[in-house]
């Protein structure tokens, strides 16, 4: 088996960038400005802050531990190994994820190419992306560290570019269109755009294979939630700086794109924003869902052949599973809403045991945290967590309060199932704890 290097901070930070920064910046700034108007690049600007104190406890925890499969590893240290059951069970259902990543791609391709095969085009890409993957972290890393710039630079220049074409009475706070359904349309912008502000804490699975990962793991975090506070900032100023709020609201950026750039130039924009944008996410994307799994598995939650590797070091078999399951939604013509809402409960779950386990993990390696190079006072990490444990709460409140009865009974539904696997599997199975994988 191929020895895999360790991955640097730069490194680690296209990781995260790329992981966090999906189409969905692109498409997601027209449901703000239909809800809250002009103000939506404040709205942004406020949901990256909330992003940051909803991945604190990852933070700080990851700055003095290094466990395998990230979450899976804080949850099972701090919370107790017979959470890892659930944790495992629920890592494997969202599986399901990467197929919103390549419907998504399919969507804006035959935007591109209408004449082309949405299916082909997209199955096609995630083919070549799966097979990178299956030379190991390392070209994944490579395609990371070249398409992030790519996609950073397209939106920033776009960014600047519509600065110079804002309409009259853009940043008038008295303007109507400012607040158009004043702090309750605002605050529920800010709850709309925070789903795309949180991901790049899911570079915490790569911290066994990180240069000095207690440094850098959390560091990558910081500076990626730096990156996208500016780069959101600058996309959600952009939204509605140049056409009127009747033409952006509930459209994409693309619309302004369309509008103000020459064809040339638009297609170079739409294939290094909106398309690098979800390529990165479904690059990254693959490994990061793996590894929380496949770290369940070296420990005896599920069947060891999902962590066959090959020659490069890569989990063949969960890659092509993987593939498989992100194949589905665009081959069966399923909705990004529908497999997002399908787990929305288990997600709820999984981020309420992330605050428990942030909680008890200064007590439980207090000799690890008192030697961290961001420890804090411990009453002022308590009212940080309280704070997180608050914002969290109230994203998992808004996210599941408007499903329907049917959506409501199937997350109840794998919810009991990952629980009720657990519980057998732990009285079952002996269970053990690795450190790496």
């Amino acid at each position: 088996m191929e020895q895999q290097n360790k991955m640097s901070l730069s490194q680690l930070v296209w990781i995260a960038t790329g992981q966090v920064v999906g189409a969905g910046v692109v498409t997601i700034v027209g449901s703000a400005l239909a809800v809250t108007g002009y103000s939506a690049w404040f709205a942004f600007s406020a949901a990256c802050i909330m992003g940051l104190l909803r991945i604190l406890p990852q933070i700080f925890f990851f700055s003095a531990e290094v466990v395998p499969g990230g979450t899976y590893g804080m949850v099972t240290r701090c919370c107790g190994k017979q959470y890892g059951g659930m944790i495992t069970i629920s890592s494997l259902i969202q599986w399901v994820a990467r197929g919103t990543s390549v419907l998504s791609i399919g969507i804006y391709l035959v935007a591109m190419f209408p004449s082309q095969n949405k299916i082909v085009m997209a199955v096609g890409i995630w083919a070549l992306l799966s097979i990178a993957n299956l030379f190991g972290v390392d070209v994944m890393a490579k395609i990371q560290s070249i398409a992030t710039p790519v996609l950073l630079i397209c939106l920033i220049t776009f960014s600047i570019v519509c600065c110079f074409n804002v309409q009259p009475g853009y940043m008038d706070f008295s303007n109507p269109n400012m607040f158009a359904n004043g702090l309750t349309g605002w605050l529920s912008a800010v709850v709309l755009l925070n789903y795309s502000t949180n991901g790049h804490s899911l570079v915490a699975s790569f911290a066994p294979r990180a240069e000095n990962p207690k440094k850098n793991i959390p560091l990558a975090m910081l500076i990626t939630t730096g990156i996208i506070f500016v780069l959101y900032s600058a996309v959600g100023f952009a939204s509605g700086a140049v056409l009127p709020l009747s033409q952006t609201a509930g459209g994409t950026l693309t619309d302004t794109a369309r509008y103000l750039l020459p064809s040339f130039v638009y297609y170079i924009f739409m294939f290094g924003g909106p398309i690098f944008a979800l390529l990165t996410t479904m690059n990254s994307g693959i490994m990061n869902s793996a590894l929380p799994v496949l770290a369940g598995v070296k420990e005896g939650w599920l069947p060891k052949f999902l962590i066959k590797q090959n020659k490069y070091g890569a989990y063949w078999v969960s890659i092509l599973i993987i593939f498989v399951i992100g194949c589905l939604p665009v081959c069966t013509g399923m909705s990004v809403k529908q497999i997002t809402n399908a787990t929305l409960i288990m997600a709820g779950f999984q981020s309420t045991l992330l605050i428990f386990a942030g909680f008890l993990f200064p007590r439980k390696f207090k000799e690890d945290w008192n030697n961290s190079w961001l420890h804090i006072n411990n009453r002022l990490y308590y009212v940080l967590m309280v704070i997180s444990g608050l914002v969290q709460a109230y994203i998992i409140y808004k996210s599941v309060i408007d499903l329907n009865l049917e959506l409501a009974i199937i997350n109840l539904t794998v919810v009991a199932i990952a629980v009720i696997y657990g519980i057998i599997r732990m009285k079952t199975t002996t269970i053990t704890e690795t450190d790496f994988v």
